[in-house]
């Protein structure tokens, strides 16, 4: 018994604990894997979060760049703002207008004569005549450079999305067009890009002279908030986040946010206005993919699966071991016994012997052999 006890213990307690400590490394080493893949992939996501919102702000003004081209290359307009024409430009893109407001968001549909004189506003066709050059610097750029251009402008109307083309007649320069909307539309449709909520900031000193900024609901430190597609915005962000953002101007600044029970990522993207001055961010909150909860779980995936393998491992070690090698040598152990004491009529034989234990069987046995013929 005492033979048995401690050949299984000898064997089986390195084996076991030699597994442990495998196993163990193993699944600290696939733990810290996949934790480095999730960190990875969170910041692939925030970094895909950034370029979306930057695509979609450049593509919105691009598009109402290559709509103020379009207009501003046909005959009849040339025609018209040479003219100062405002009936016939009125008949011929008021429908229009109407449309592209009421189906797409098109907030701004607006010609402009020099130096910088609202010719007709079609969202507003009671205002014109006016000196437009301090609150629009793009129409007093294209009219000083004679090209077309598009951005982020801040002016009476607020933050918006311009696009500026110049009008010419019989190779003469007789005015501008430009079209242009404001923030909601694309957040809302950046809401929906990347299954988040986003708002966006804008320096307050900026917009001082906007009729608009008395009626802003949320405002930290210096900073408005227009837009947020959530419920309130500083339940996210506060004044100590948009200090640390506006210090990285020329990248994207990111932050762990943890409210409601959960973690959020807020993202911050700088804007940029036409003139490639710094205005304010776009901002993002997205549930954080790599959560203490996400992780626990993984931990807790990883010591399960680890588990019932080295027991699975355990136990087919533990038969084949106990088949092939202590049972072999326990048989072996009880027949040298008796052949000590002098019995030697029972042939040896183990049944699973294998290897050099089957060789020791074979030589026990021819001793059998030996020993039965002396005593005979």
């Amino acid at each position: 018994m005492k033979i048995e006890l401690g050949l299984r213990a000898g064997i089986a307690l390195p084996l076991l604990a030699t597994l442990i400590v495998g196993m163990s490394v193993l699944a600290v080493f696939n733990y810290i894997m996949q934790l480095s893949a999730l960190k990875e992939e969170e910041k692939r996501s925030i970094e895909m979060a950034v370029n979306t919102a930057q695509v979609f702000l450049d593509t919105s003004t691009f598009h109402y760049q290559q709509m103020a081209a379009l207009v501003s290359k046909l005959p009849d307009v040339q025609e018209a703002v040479s003219r100062r024409d405002r009936s016939r430009l009125i008949d011929k893109f008021l429908p229009s207008y109407t449309y592209l407001k009421e189906n797409f968001g098109l907030a701004q549909f607006h010609f402009h004569i020099p130096p910088s004189i609202s010719l007709l506003r079609l969202h507003d066709l009671s205002t014109y005549g006016d000196d437009i050059s301090k609150e629009r610097k793009t129409v007093v750029q294209v009219e000083a450079t004679k090209k077309g251009l598009r951005g982020i402008e801040i002016g009476l109307g607020g933050a918006g999305l311009r696009g500026v083309e110049p009008i010419f007649y019989r190779g003469s320069y007789v005015g501008s067009i430009d079209f242009g909307g404001g923030f909601k539309p694309e957040v809302e449709q950046l809401k929906k890009a990347l299954n988040a909520e986003v708002g966006v900031f804008i320096n307050k000193d900026l917009l001082l002279a906007w009729p608009g900024l008395k009626d802003i609901k949320h405002t930290i430190g210096r900073w408005i908030s227009l837009h947020f597609t959530g419920e309130d915005p500083k339940l996210f962000v506060s004044e100590s986040s948009l200090k640390k953002a506006s210090e990285t101007k020329d990248k994207y600044y990111s932050e762990i946010v943890s409210q409601l029970g959960k973690e959020f990522i807020a993202i911050y993207v700088p804007l940029k206005d036409f003139s490639g001055k710094f205005i304010g961010f776009i901002y993002i909150i997205k549930e954080r993919i790599l959560s203490p909860v996400k992780l626990f779980t993984i931990l807790g995936i990883n010591i399960i699966v680890y588990i019932v393998m080295l027991t699975v491992i355990a136990l087919l070690i533990g038969y084949g071991m106990n088949k092939f090698v202590i049972n072999p040598i326990l048989s072996l152990t009880r027949a040298t016994e008796e052949i000590s004491m002098g019995k030697v009529t029972q042939k040896v034989e183990v049944k699973d012997a294998r290897g050099e234990i089957a060789v020791l069987a074979k030589a026990i046995e021819r001793m059998r052999i030996t020993m039965k013929k002396l005593l005979e």
